[in-house]
């Protein structure tokens, strides 16, 4: 069995965070351990959320208790990091791991803001951007991180593209629009590939940090890294189908969790 490090917010009554990644890293048969970044009741959306920042100390000696228990790790996924000393933490990890298994797969899903603006300190943000996208095999960016790591445009798909091929990072954009279809664009040093589907009016918290999981997952069953990101969108899209449906306002991932495994796959489109 595989095994993966989710270093990333936990919070206990929303489907976000390590409550989605590692829910569907496990849903699809690969062992996650989580060292939670900061504890929160709920999702910030949805009021004042309770809870706080991990302390670093803390935190840091949860890895040590890990640590000492000798496991092997195939893949570390980040997520959300509170402050600069969690990121620092965090690439010391990675770089910890990759001495004892080079072939470890690091995800670094750069949460940082959406809707115009950072909602994590500017330093966390240089902090990621500086130390944390260069250990990645792939970064899984809305569009709003993406533009704001390449200092580009948001608002046109062909400016984007030409900006990735310039950072030359192969990227999972979570949230991409092209022809009026919302979705996955990838970009891999042979191209460009892309699995939209429909525009919802509203969508749930916690699509991005369970399309991360879940693209792990496949990537951890060894698909390669276009397949990986086809079925991933093609279940995420179909449970927010459900979630649309049902009025639901959290991602309903227990309930349609099936569907991480067993549902329709979206065609890829070629946007070279």
């Amino acid at each position: 069995m595989k095994r993966a490090l989710v270093i990333s917010s936990q919070v206990a009554a929303s489907t976000v965070g390590a409550n989605a990644s590692a829910f569907c890293l496990r849903r699809l048969g690969v062992e996650a351990v989580v060292l939670p970044t900061i504890l929160l009741g709920r999702h910030p959306g949805w009021g004042q959320p309770g809870g706080a920042l991990t302390p670093f100390e803390i935190l840091s000696d949860m890895w040590s208790g890990i640590d000492a228990q000798d496991l092997k790790f195939d893949a570390v996924l980040t997520g959300y990091m509170g402050t600069s000393q969690n990121v620092e933490l965090a690439v010391s990890i990675i770089a910890q791991i990759k001495k004892t298994n080079p072939d470890c797969y690091t995800l670094v899903d750069p949460v940082m803001g959406d809707n115009g603006r950072l909602y994590v300190p500017v330093d966390v943000a240089e902090a990621i951007e500086a130390n944390l996208l260069p250990l990645a095999d792939i970064i899984t960016p809305n569009v709003w991180e993406l533009c704001h790591i390449l200092k580009t445009d948001m608002s046109d798909l062909d400016e984007l593209k030409r900006a990735l091929r310039t950072s030359a990072r192969t990227t999972l954009v979570t949230s991409a629009i092209h022809s009026n279809q919302i979705g996955g664009l990838l970009f891999e040093s042979d191209g460009f590939a892309f699995a939209g589907h429909e525009i919802f009016k509203t969508v749930p918290h916690g699509g991005g940090d369970a399309l991360a999981g879940t693209f792990l997952a496949h990537i951890l069953s060894e698909e390669t890294t276009s397949r990986a990101m086809q079925k991933s969108v093609s279940s995420i899209f179909a449970i927010m189908k459900h979630a649309f449906a049902d009025q639901s306002p959290e991602l309903p991932l227990i309930k349609y969790q099936s569907l991480l495994d067993d549902a329709d796959i979206i065609k890829l489109q070629d946007i070279q």
